[in-house]
């Protein structure tokens, strides 16, 4: 039966044989050549975050006061204008997330459970990526339509007529400025969830302060610190390398410069969740 209809759709016209082939080494092609795409794309987007890197770590930078006024410039707009911001997150999210887990815990009966689920869901997991899609959110275009404006107006090039490094000037002081204020502001958006969702806590009699003090000490390791500090470095790292490597392509056609930035934030946000997947599917089979 299933012969006579493929024959007779092929008398037909409506399944030739060899256009049916024909179709999917199409579609085989066009797999294979945006699998290319994609691999070459990475390995531009990684070579381009190892040179950067490299410029940072020769630390020829500290004896030029441009590139450092350029990194405070950075680190303040990054960092010192975003702790308010910080502050109502944790106050929000850090809070509620420390008040469900005690209660979760005190209504089944096994406050041993505090440590690990405030240590598993709170700082290894929600601290990082909070702070790193909240850099993305407040930061993100900015320094892609930054960037992407110098690389219009020609500055770039006058930056290299002038024996500037652009990995030095430009590149360099946003990467560490994401990096380093990533970093802080995990460790603040952990310390400040954890103490006053402990006096929330305590104040509604739900548990005493010192004992879910005792709890989250004894559910957290310095290998899970280490572990957030690493996600906390890593992820604005390189979605501000995503969003810089964005901005370097926008050429001369100022309508780029929205593309990019889209571009650019999905590109961080999709780096971000797959490193963040990866660690925790190697956790579980560690």
């Amino acid at each position: 039966m299933a012969r006579a209809y493929k024959e007779a759709m092929q008398q037909r016209g409506e399944l030739p044989g060899r256009q049916w082939l024909e179709a999917w080494n199409w579609r085989a092609d066009r797999v294979g050549e945006q699998t290319l795409v994609l691999a070459r794309g990475v390995r531009r987007f990684l070579d381009f975050v190892f040179l950067v890197l490299a410029t940072g770590v020769r630390l020829r930078w500290i004896h030029r006061p441009a590139v450092v006024a350029v990194m405070i410039r950075q680190i303040y707009f990054t960092g010192v204008q975003s702790l308010l911001w910080v502050l109502l997150l944790s106050l929000g999210a850090g809070v509620l997330t420390v008040y469900n887990i005690v209660t979760f815990a005190k209504g089944i009966g096994d406050l041993s459970l505090i440590g690990r689920l405030v240590n598993g869901v709170l700082v290894q997991e929600m601290a990082p990526l909070i702070i790193a899609v909240f850099l993305l959110a407040r930061s993100g275009v900015a320094v892609v339509t930054e960037v992407g404006t110098m690389h219009i107006r020609g500055e770039d090039l006058l930056l290299r007529s002038l024996g500037i490094s652009r990995k030095e000037y430009l590149y360099w002081p946003r990467m560490m400025a994401f990096a380093l204020c990533g970093l802080i502001l995990t460790f603040m958006f952990v310390a400040i969830a954890l103490w006053v969702g402990g006096l929330v806590v305590s104040w509604t009699y739900t548990l005493n302060f010192n004992e879910y003090l005792i709890d989250v000490r004894q559910g957290t390791t310095l290998a899970e610190l280490l572990m957030m500090a690493g996600k906390g470095l890593l992820y604005p790292l390189l979605s501000c390398g995503m969003l810089l490597d964005q901005a370097g392509r926008v050429g001369d056609n100022p309508n780029q410069i929205p593309v990019r930035a889209t571009y650019g934030v999905l590109g961080s946000l999709m780096i971000v969740l797959f490193l963040d997947g990866l660690t925790v599917l190697a956790s579980s089979l560690g």
